[in-house]
């Protein structure tokens, strides 16, 4: 049994960055003079976490995944492991640890929580001035999954929540994008992104202002019907914004405009649902 645990710990010491400060001889200590079992180191581990011992509880998880590999608290460790990575800001060995625990317990109960919490590394990430927006691309794609996958999971209010975040910071995004390219006459490339928009984030707080450049661009073409239907859709969901006013402002020589109050109801609108923005935690902790 000695010599097993041996092969397993040179292993996971192989494994484990530069940064670990526990050497080979204490490590093999370590899980020597273990005397507690695989609830109790759990437990310890929890203990240590609420403490804030956070490389503490690493220990005991990591005594657990050696000394105990077939208890049912083998598989929580992992996700435990990657929780306390999280924390510690160690983002690739989440995504690591996570992946693991899907490879190897694909039909677990908690496979949900290994997903959000890889969701979670990319979303921390997301920076609202940073041109590049591929972390906000991967986290919305990643809690979508989440989502459609596990339909009604613990994380379902919370990752509703965070989409619409990164909804309003993709559009935020695409919007300054597009103004860079109307600012430069090239309405073809700001059309491209404002479209993008509408299309895939028009439940963002960035959505009246693109109705209103959508709106703007197609007058100025000269394509009134495009430019009265983007129109019409700004003034149906919003019509006290200073959006709307621009573009009443801009095209109300149109007899439609001029002689009815509600002449946007004849061009059928669309209904757009803005999302409120709440707060929840971050992250569950697994027990």
């Amino acid at each position: 049994m000695l010599n097993l645990i041996l092969l397993v710990l040179s292993t996971f010491i192989i494994s484990c960055s530069s940064n670990d400060s526990i050497n080979y001889n204490d490590q093999i200590n370590i899980f020597e003079n273990n005397t507690l079992n695989d609830k109790e180191l759990f437990e310890l581990a929890n203990e240590h976490i609420t403490n804030d011992n956070l490389e503490n509880a690493l220990v005991e998880l990591n005594k657990i995944e050696v000394l105990f590999p077939s208890s049912r608290y083998a598989n929580k460790s992992i996700l435990l492991k990657a929780y306390i990575h999280f924390i510690n800001k160690r983002y690739e060995k989440t995504r690591a640890l996570s992946e693991n625990y899907k490879k190897y317990y694909p039909g677990s109960s908690d496979i949900v929580y290994a997903n959000y919490l890889e969701a979670m590394t990319y979303y921390v990430l997301i920076k609202k001035s940073d041109y590049s927006q591929q972390n906000a691309e991967i986290a919305l794609d990643k809690f979508t999954f989440i989502l459609n996958a596990y339909p009604d999971s613990i994380y379902e209010i919370d990752i509703i929540t965070k989409i619409q975040v990164i909804n309003n910071n993709l559009a935020e995004s695409k919007l300054e994008k597009a103004k860079f390219y109307i600012k430069r006459k090239n309405y073809n490339g700001a059309l491209l992104y404002l479209v993008d928009i509408y299309e895939n984030h028009n439940s963002s707080n960035s959505i009246s202002e693109t109705l209103f450049y959508l709106s703007k661009i197609y007058f100025d073409l000269d394509e009134i019907d495009a430019s009265i239907k983007y129109a019409s859709i700004l003034a149906y969901n919003f019509p006290n914004s200073n959006w709307y006013s621009k573009i009443y402002n801009l095209i109300n020589n149109i007899n439609d405009i001029d002689n009815e109050p509600n002449w946007f109801e004849k061009y059928n609108p669309i209904e757009i649902f803005i999302e409120k923005e709440s707060t929840q935690s971050d992250i569950k902790i697994l027990k």
